[in-house]
C-alpha cells in the first residue's frame, strides 16, 4: 500500500464548483416574468438586460449533456430533443409541437430554467 502513489485534489475543479454553484444561486434569484418576456419577445436580441446576459451565457456554455436542440417533425413544427451521444438517437423531452424555430427556442429557454430550478446544489 505504502507505494501508491497520492494524487493530489484538482483545487482547480473545486473552485469552478464552486462558482457555479454561486452562479446558479444568483441566476434562481434573477429569473422573473419580466426576464422571461424579454426572451420570448426576442429570443435572439443583441441589446438584452444584464439579468438575461447572464442567463444566456450560462446556458450557452452548460456541457453538452445539459443542452437541447429542436427537431423538425414531419408537420413542420418543432419539438425539443437532446443532443444524441454518437451512435445514439435524440430523445424527444416534451411533446409539445412548436409552430417556429423562435417559439421553440423559447421553449429550449424555459426548460433550461425549469432544470436550473430543479438544480438542488446551487
Amino acid at each position: 500500500m505504502d507505494d501508491m502513489p497520492i494524487i493530489p485534489r484538482d483545487a482547480g475543479a473545486d473552485v469552478r464548483a464552486y462558482f457555479d454553484a454561486r452562479t446558479r444561486q444568483y441566476l434562481k434569484h434573477v429569473i422573473n416574468d419580466e426576464v422571461i418576456a424579454e426572451h420570448r419577445r426576442n429570443p435572439h436580441a443583441q441589446h438584452r438586460s444584464e439579468p438575461l446576459g447572464r442567463l444566456l451565457f450560462y446556458f450557452k456554455n452548460l456541457p453538452i449533456e445539459k443542452q437541447y436542440a429542436l427537431r423538425r417533425t414531419t408537420s413542420s413544427t418543432f419539438r425539443i430533443t437532446t443532443i444524441p451521444r454518437p451512435g445514439h438517437a435524440p430523445v424527444e423531452v416534451d411533446p409539445t409541437d412548436f409552430p417556429d424555430q423562435l417559439a421553440g427556442f423559447h421553449g429550449i429557454f424555459l426548460r433550461k430554467i425549469k432544470d436550473l430550478m430543479e438544480n438542488n446544489d446551487g
